[in-house]
């Protein structure tokens, strides 16, 4: 009893499970799925803004890629800058000037962006515009780039950042792009290589005014420094180490990062034909304001909801429960043994039933207790009765015996061994001593009934017995083999024109005891011999047919054991008993089935 709980506590956690847990789950699941939809809409939103950066720096390089391709092909460019290196004097200072012209044209539209441009001739020197190359001459025609470019002559390659290159403008984000013109088209002209420096402010406007104003977006190399950022502050720093590798991994993508203890989205997008990528990263808290404010009116609402629940349904409870706990009292009095106990239960129309039934129930008990008593008496007349006219089981089989008796003194040697065969038949079916009886005491049943069945129908059967020694100890259920012997003979022997002839043996098979009894009969079709088990096909004695016979087996047994038929050769048919090896009670097999 200390295990069980009362009814308005099972009530109260009903309306729990029911309605509160679901209401909080339901709440707390909706806000996860909004703040999830919140989160990657602007997750998609802030890659978006990285891709049209990134589309918007590789429209910057090509514009500057492009203008540096028209000065590297221009003819009067290359003979002009051939001729600063040959003329000397004024020749030399009208060349300079006439140079600075025709560049002036081409980069009027980029004013201030473009620090120097450096021209470096076949056979040795080089020519300054605007801006003196810090780095020797010698270490320049010995870098990678510069030997990379030579092999691809009238294509600008840009090369990212080239920081301190130049005199007078110790500028560590400067970016650089080359050309070797080909001489092809004009050999009078003796570059070998342009050396174009430019600032990367120039990207600073593209970076700018962007839609979420605590972004920070940048301009990033592969190494993780910061080319350009629309926070100069940020410019030239490192982003972490983490992102490196996840920045690297594809042409764009988002990811989520927590090492500062702010949680921070990170989008990043390749800008095509450089090492770069647009790095934009915002925190997350920022991109989830209305989802704070959404839950906090989600949660009150869901509070007022559930205080609401519980209220009425501790109301409901208790007026549910009160007629009952009346109830119980008045049926503690009766099974105190007070029946006059009464009640009146108000509420519901189940409630008041229920009362009027106790009622009724506690006068019913009064009056059955009356009737009791009566019915008492009038049965123990009726036992008495009973036991006046009751035919003892004994006196049949005392009967047979006194006629088997006087068949022998009549010397009707029939009649004496059929009547004792059949006395031995009914002392096994009386259930003597149990459901169980030994091998040994069954096949001894067997030969009594193929007795009656020979004096029955008239002729003999040659019965083969083969029992095993072993196995005559071993307890089976009783009537097990008697109705398959008598399918035999009424379904296979008995209207055949050639000597009859059973083939009764019990083995064993590991641990199982198999009885097997073959007839040399008719025989039976494949498809009615696979339905005798099932039932299709019954014979009786005593209301046993073959179907009962597989049941039984495998009630007691388990569904391992049981009957099964065959085509015995050359003719008839072979039924097979798988049994189990027991020489206990079947009580002692269960317990070990168990």
């Amino acid at each position: 009893m200390r295990h069980n709980r009362r009814i308005s506590t099972t009530l109260r956690l009903f309306f729990v499970l029911i309605a509160v847990l679901p209401l909080l789950l339901i709440s707390f699941v909706t806000l996860r799925m909004y703040k999830q939809d919140l989160l990657n809409q602007n997750t998609e939103r802030s890659l978006q803004t990285a891709q049209a950066v990134s589309y918007s720096v590789e429209q910057e390089i090509s514009r500057m890629v492009g203008l540096f391709a028209s000065i590297g092909v221009d003819q009067d460019v290359l003979t002009t800058a051939s001729r600063i290196q040959a003329a000397t004097g004024i020749e030399k200072q009208n060349a300079i000037g006439e140079l600075r012209i025709m560049i002036e044209k081409y980069t009027a539209s980029v004013s201030g962006k473009v620090l120097g441009i450096n021209f470096f001739f076949n056979d040795g020197g080089s020519y300054s515009y605007l801006k003196n190359m810090l780095v020797p001459e010698s270490e320049v025609r010995e870098s990678d780039w510069y030997k990379q470019s030579l092999q691809s002559p009238d294509r600008v390659h840009f090369l990212g950042m080239m920081p301190n290159m130049l005199y007078g403008n110790f500028n560590a984000y400067m970016m650089g792009a080359t050309i070797s013109p080909r001489d092809g088209f004009n050999p009078v002209h003796n570059l070998s290589m342009m050396l174009f420096m430019f600032e990367s402010g120039l990207f600073d406007n593209i970076l700018q005014n962007r839609d979420n104003e605590k972004s920070v977006i940048a301009i990033v190399t592969q190494a993780g420094r910061q080319v350009a950022s629309n926070t100069l502050s940020e410019r030239g720093s490192a982003i972490p180490a983490a992102w490196i590798s996840k920045v690297s991994a594809g042409r764009s993508g988002s990811f989520v990062d927590d090492a500062s203890g702010d949680d921070t989205l990170i989008t990043y997008a390749k800008v095509e034909g450089t090492d770069w990528s647009i790095v934009q990263q915002i925190p997350v808290k920022d991109l989830i304001v209305n989802y704070r404010n959404v839950s906090s009116f989600v949660w009150f609402v869901t509070g007022v909801v559930v205080l609401a629940v519980v209220l009425v349904s501790m109301y409901f409870v208790s007026s549910f429960t009160k007629p009952i706990r009346a109830l119980l009292r008045q049926m503690v009095r009766v099974t105190g043994g007070d029946l006059d106990a009464r009640i009146n239960v108000s509420g519901g129309m189940e409630l008041v039933k229920l009362g009027q039934s106790f009622n009724h129930m506690t006068e019913r008990v009064q009056e059955l207790i009356v009737q009791r008593e009566i019915q008492e008496k009038e049965k123990s007349k009726a036992e008495f009765a009973a036991l006046q006219s009751q035919i003892n089981p004994h006196f049949l089989i005392n009967t047979l015996n006194a006629i088997k008796f006087m068949a022998l003194m009549s010397k009707a040697d029939n009649i004496r061994k059929m009547t004792h065969a059949l006395t031995g038949l009914l002392q096994s079916t009386m259930n003597r001593g149990g459901d169980m009886t030994t091998v040994a005491d069954e096949m001894e049943h067997l030969k009594n009934y193929l007795y009656i069945m020979e004096i029955r129908f008239g002729r003999s059967i040659q019965t083969e017995w083969r029992v095993e020694k072993a196995v005559s100890d071993n307890m089976l259920l009783k009537l097990l083999l008697q109705p398959i012997v008598e399918n035999s003979i009424i379904h296979g022997l008995k209207d055949i024109d050639y000597p009859a002839r059973l083939d009764i043996s019990a083995t064993t098979e590991g641990d199982d005891l198999i009885v097997e009894i073959a007839d040399n009969g008719a025989g039976m079709p494949d498809r009615l011999i696979e339905q005798l088990p099932a039932g299709k096909v019954t014979s009786s004695f005593s209301g046993m047919g073959i179907a009962n016979v597989h049941q039984r087996i495998r009630l007691h047994y388990g569904t391992r054991y049981g009957l099964s038929y065959s085509q015995n050769e050359p003719r008839g048919t072979k039924a097979q008993l798988r049994l189990p090896l027991l020489l206990t009670d079947v009580g002692a097999f269960e317990r070990t089935m168990d």
